[in-house]
């Protein structure tokens, strides 16, 4: 494929929250020379007619992009599943109603903490944890599907624990959980220690065998390994960034994933799928074999592969060992 199976696009960067762990450092005003509409029917066209399945409307707040709904119903026109990505402050019954007529399939509404205090301190705003759930419930009582997406740190671990039977009690289709890149505003958090992961991930791992909903773990590659080890199917690879999935900033810049920031071509120079194809770091992550580290010679590479951003971020090199593994090999 000459385009990513997933593409996640930042649509803008403004949003209307201050979270404490912003991969975008979102502001309230979007960035100077985020891509136009035309210029995103046309990045929707390319990757459409390369492969790509699913398109992430994202952010900073995609809610917050006056033309969301018309790109939606574009980028189904051209059959893909558009999926929208969101705070939830913004999702009132009028906006979800305007969501599901806009055919997107599903909305990932990030919920940090299951009390208001953890959240709200997660997100910079008093009231956001009501508005989040508040937004769950329109979109849901619109027939909307509903994935909740966590980020994990020291400071909301504590409370993993408690989501399953919580977002049971929501409705929602699907858990998704983060665990901490320290990027853009991320840089200021104390990540989950070690154990903190192992354990969490363990845990994770006793949910996903036992949930009435969706669980997946993100940024969080050793979940795969756990599945293998314990001879459960494993259906896709750990860390996608660079090959199943890729990234475009609301500027144009393609990216592996949002995490990692190291700029591989802009769409507006050649369009998509040349910057796709022609990166020598999306080749690089693509090559499991350039690997280094613990990672090179771990056992597990192809079901894992670590976390390419984490490795970048904490040892700045993308193809070192995730700092944040504890298998020995």
């Amino acid at each position: 494929m000459s385009a990513p199976r997933i593409l996640a696009w930042e649509t803008t960067t403004s949003c209307n929250l201050d979270c404490r762990h912003c991969r975008a450092s979102a502001t309230t005003e979007p960035r100077s020379g985020e891509l136009t509409t035309d210029e995103g029917f046309s990045l929707l066209r390319e990757v459409g007619a390369a492969g790509t399945r699913m398109v992430i409307l994202s952010g900073g707040e995609s809610l917050m992009r006056p033309d969301v709904y018309e790109l939606a119903r574009y980028g189904t026109s051209l059959g893909m599943r558009m999926t929208l990505a969101t705070n939830g402050s913004l999702v009132t019954p009028e906006v979800a109603g305007q969501i599901r007529q806009s055919g997107i399939v599903r909305v990932s509404v990030s919920l940090d903490g299951v009390t208001p205090d953890m959240h709200d301190r997660f997100r910079g705003r008093e009231g956001a944890f009501e508005l989040a759930v508040s937004g769950i419930r329109s979109l849901i009582q619109q027939g909307v599907p509903v994935q909740v997406n966590t980020t994990v740190a020291a400071m909301n671990v504590s409370q993993m624990e408690a989501f399953p039977a919580f977002l049971e009690l929501l409705g929602v289709m699907a858990w998704h959980v983060f665990f901490l890149v320290p990027t853009g505003r991320g840089h200021d958090m104390e990540p989950a220690t070690v154990k903190e992961y192992c354990s969490m991930l363990e845990d994770f791992h006793r949910v996903y065998q036992t949930s009435r909903i969706e669980c997946k773990a993100t940024c969080a590659p050793q979940f795969y390994r756990i599945l293998a080890e314990h001879t459960e199917p494993v259906r896709t690879r750990g860390c996608l960034a660079g090959s199943g999935f890729g990234f475009v900033s609301s500027t144009g810049v393609l990216q592996p994933c949002g995490f990692l920031q190291i700029p591989c071509g802009n769409v507006r120079d050649r369009g998509f799928c040349a910057a796709w194809e022609e990166s020598d770091t999306l080749r690089a992550l693509r090559d499991i074999t350039s690997l280094k580290g613990k990672c090179g010679a771990c056992s597990h590479k192809e079901i894992c592969g670590g976390c390419r951003a984490r490795a970048y971020e904490v040892i700045g090199d993308l193809m070192q060992k995730d700092p944040i593994c504890w298998f020995k090999g």
